[in-house]
């Protein structure tokens, strides 16, 4: 839910329905959703930022952008603007 464009398409409904948000589609903040994990039974919870790719990029710019891409994820407050979340965590007995 950082990333400015999901923030514009998650709130202004002319934009949501121009990218085809689904109603069963939601935008996380790993804090937020690590928070719940915690609250749901998990442990050994670890929520990594990763991917920079539009799902709408060109073909042919697609590995300079993944090498953009794998920089920004390592770089502190950037990586938190990035397309999607790795997750593991382990269910507590």
């Amino acid at each position: 839910m950082l990333n400015p464009q999901i923030t514009l398409q998650k709130n202004i409904p002319y934009i949501k329905r121009k990218f085809g948000d689904s109603p069963d589609e939601t935008a996380f903040i790993r804090w937020f959703l690590k928070t719940k994990l915690i609250n749901s039974g998990f442990s050994s919870i670890y929520i990594t930022p990763f991917d920079f790719l539009h799902p709408h990029t060109p073909m042919k710019i697609i590995p300079f952008i993944e090498k953009i891409g794998y920089k920004l994820e390592r770089i502190p407050l950037i990586k938190e603007i990035a397309g999607s979340l790795f997750i593991t965590a382990k269910k507590l007995n």
